[in-house]
């Protein structure tokens, strides 16, 4: 069953009630009291708002904790409630108010008018007697027909209200520290806090010279104690002066066993590079037991160590692929919050924010020669959630407040479009706009217009009706029965025989 909810403020009376009831087009119309002040305490307030809703054809119904106004319900039959959620789920138990009969006088007593009438009286004749019952009778049929001629027809009146559009624009402010929809475009929103992670490769952009052959030449063993010696291969030969390089020898070779015995063996140096070209006679050092039965030397310097660039990994590189996973995180996470979202529900793009890094590991070091550099990444990041029902309540309260006196805004047919662009300010709050658009329509009394036409002839009420009243097209007027339509063409003489009726 349809209801119209109508908030009062703490100023309002019996008149200002009367007119938000307005016209209403509803079979319940439910009172909601405000929480602080106190509007129509009275119980002859509610005896009026009570017979008002009844003439409009609709249930009255209150939403108030004031003691006072409940007991004045409670005598007067008004079903109360304590929210507005639960006059939905309760059933309306409400009385028809009482009206009062007009008070008229008792009539004549007939023993008051024979002690009334003169002693010497004289009888009335035959023929008199006869006159009076036909006078009576003809009195009585004219009674009958003024009775009949009032109250048997009725009249129906449909009404086309003109109606117009408003629009406002209002910016909506959602505060993740408010719990409420504020008036002033204030609604609350609310954070929701995601964890994401992902890898990423790009190119290296640095280079670096790696060791890439790695010099040769031959060393001499001279014998130092007259014993022979064999030399295997591998054996490890070095520099002693400044730093260290080493050498192996490329072939087996053995020494004769006499003092000052030699013999020349191919060397080539452990490391690659250009490290390994030493000068002659820096080799000097053998390592193992043969160091104390041979003395080793180089003639002549070591050749063809060299080295050749490749790509390396340089700090740009990893800035780079750190920037292009942060922003591939951050649209990840607003995915991941997207995914949350109840219905009605929307993400404040703008207000995405990564707050935290909980893994960042590269696979290589800067200057580490390597093709690609790769990244893996996770953080935590948040984002600002707002309902949307609450922006259109904001908006809705707005758009009522370009609603001109004496209209109201038809129920339901409001519009509302959202800004997609939200802008996140310093405090933490999203601004974007909303734009809401409805139509009004004029409060029409049905009172006003059963007294505008009641006994009028049928044109000349819809003339005065359109003239008189904020009406889009002439209004429809249907009397019945059709012989009374047809004989008088008339409208009904009394205002509850004429039902009002508007459409859109």
């Amino acid at each position: 069953m349809k209801e119209q909810i109508l908030h009062l403020d703490p100023h309002d009376d019996f008149i200002s009630a009367r007119d938000k009831m307005g016209w209403v087009q509803t079979e319940r119309v439910l009172l909601v009291w405000p929480e602080r002040g106190r509007a129509l305490h009275r119980r002859l307030d509610l005896v009026l708002l009570h017979r008002h809703a009844h003439r409009l054809g609709a249930h009255l119904g209150l939403v108030t904790g004031d003691a006072e106004v409940r007991d004045h319900a409670d005598e007067l039959g008004v079903p109360v409630f304590d929210t507005v959620e639960a006059s939905r789920k309760m059933r309306w138990r409400s009385r028809v108010p009482r009206l009062h009969p007009e008070r008229g006088h008792p009539p004549p007593d007939p023993e008051t008018f024979r002690r009334l009438a003169p002693s010497n009286a004289r009888p009335l004749p035959a023929w008199a007697d006869w006159g009076f019952k036909i006078l009576f009778f003809v009195i009585g049929l004219g009674a009958l027909l003024a009775l009949a001629y009032t109250l048997i027809p009725s009249a129906t009146i449909v009404l086309t209200p003109a109606t117009h559009t408003v629009i406002t624009r209002v910016e909506i402010i959602a505060d993740p520290n408010l719990t409420q929809v504020e008036p002033s475009g204030f609604i609350p929103a609310r954070t929701l806090r995601v964890e994401v992670e992902d890898s990423g490769l790009t190119p290296t952009t640095g280079v670096k010279d790696v060791p890439d052959k790695p010099a040769a030449g031959a060393v001499v063993f001279t014998n130092l104690v007259g014993t022979p010696a064999a030399i295997p291969q591998g054996t490890s030969v070095r520099t002693t002066g400044g730093a260290s390089v080493r050498f192996i020898t490329t072939q087996a070779a053995s020494v004769e066993g006499r003092i000052g015995a030699t013999v020349e063996v191919p060397i080539q140096a452990a490391d690659p590079g250009p490290a390994g070209n030493v000068r002659s006679n820096l080799i000097n050092a053998i390592d193992g037991p043969l160091g104390l039965q041979l003395a080793v030397t180089n003639p002549n310097p070591t050749k063809n160590g060299a080295v050749t660039q490749k790509a390396a990994v340089a700090d740009a590189d990893r800035a780079l692929i750190r920037a292009q996973l942060l922003e591939k995180l951050k649209q990840s996470a607003a995915d991941a919050i997207r995914s949350q979202l109840q219905p009605g529900e929307f993400l404040a793009q703008d207000s995405v924010t990564l707050t935290q890094i909980v893994a960042e590991t590269y696979d290589r070091a800067v200057g580490e020669a390597a093709d690609t550099v790769g990244l893996t990444l996770r953080l935590a990041a948040s984002g600002l959630v707002v309902d949307e029902n609450d922006a259109r309540r904001a908006a809705q309260s707005a758009l009522q407040a370009q609603v001109p006196a004496g209209e109201a805004l038809l129920d339901g047919q409001a519009q509302f479009t959202r800004d997609p662009v939200a802008a996140r300010d310093e405090a933490g709050r999203v601004h974007f706009t909303m734009t809401a658009a409805g139509s009004t329509l004029p409060l029409i009394e049905r009172e006003a217009v059963q007294r505008l036409v009641q006994g009028r002839a049928i044109r000349e009420a819809g003339n005065a009706l359109f003239a008189n009243l904020p009406l889009a097209q002439p209004p429809r007027i249907e009397v019945r029965p059709a012989w009374y339509a047809q004989w008088f063409s008339r409208l009904p003489w009394l205002p509850f025989r004429i039902e009002v009726v508007t459409t859109l």
